[in-house]
């Protein structure tokens, strides 16, 4: 039996051809489809990379200046407590050479808004407080100073005094300071 070549050429043809159709074309499309998916992965776990390389160089930066990072929460603190501003307000009078009379401490929200830490959002407390002291003005502005270079955060919003020695008092008595009684009215802030 002799086969016609012409014929056999034009099956084998055909026969290829619905291989390649079946076979081949699949494959050749998933793994077009394993070779996207490859590169997504690629350009994701290069983004990652690249954002974690950021990170840790965030990090090294603020444990090299770990000083300033402190001030600056010790400026604004987490949550409010008294006891340390007393502490502090009671010693910078004393340092200063004046007497603390009375303190009195009022809390309210602030206008200033919301400031949001990762999924909470917390509001910005304004703590005033009116603080009675006596002494020199000397004394009043080297608290004053005080105030202004601490790391806290300290608004003076009103000062008033009166002098307590009488007129007649201080014209027989020149070279001795004079004392007053000093009324600040002092705001700080706080989450």
């Amino acid at each position: 039996m002799e086969i016609n070549k012409p014929v056999a050429i034009v099956i084998i043809l055909v026969i290829s051809l619905i291989s390649i159709f079946f076979f081949a074309l699949p494959k050749y499309r998933e793994s077009r489809a394993l070779r996207l998916t490859l590169d997504e992965k690629l350009a994701e776990y290069q983004s990652k990379s690249a954002y974690y390389e950021k990170m840790a160089e965030t990090i090294k930066t603020i444990e090299s200046n770990k000083e300033a990072v402190e001030k600056i929460n010790s400026a604004l603190p987490d949550n409010f407590y008294f006891a340390p501003l007393v502490y502090f307000l009671q010693k910078k009078t004393s340092e200063n050479g004046l007497i603390s009379k009375s303190l009195t401490f009022s809390q309210s929200v602030s206008s200033l808004g919301r400031v949001s830490a990762g999924a909470v959002s917390k509001e910005i407390k304004n703590v005033s407080f009116t603080l009675n002291l006596t002494g020199s003005y000397k004394g009043l502005k080297n608290f004053l100073l005080s105030l202004e270079k601490s790391s806290r955060l300290f608004e003076v919003r009103n000062i008033s005094f009166v002098s307590l020695k009488s007129a007649n008092q201080l014209k027989n008595q020149p070279n001795q300071l004079k004392n007053y009684d000093f009324k600040l009215e002092v705001v700080t802030h706080s989450y």
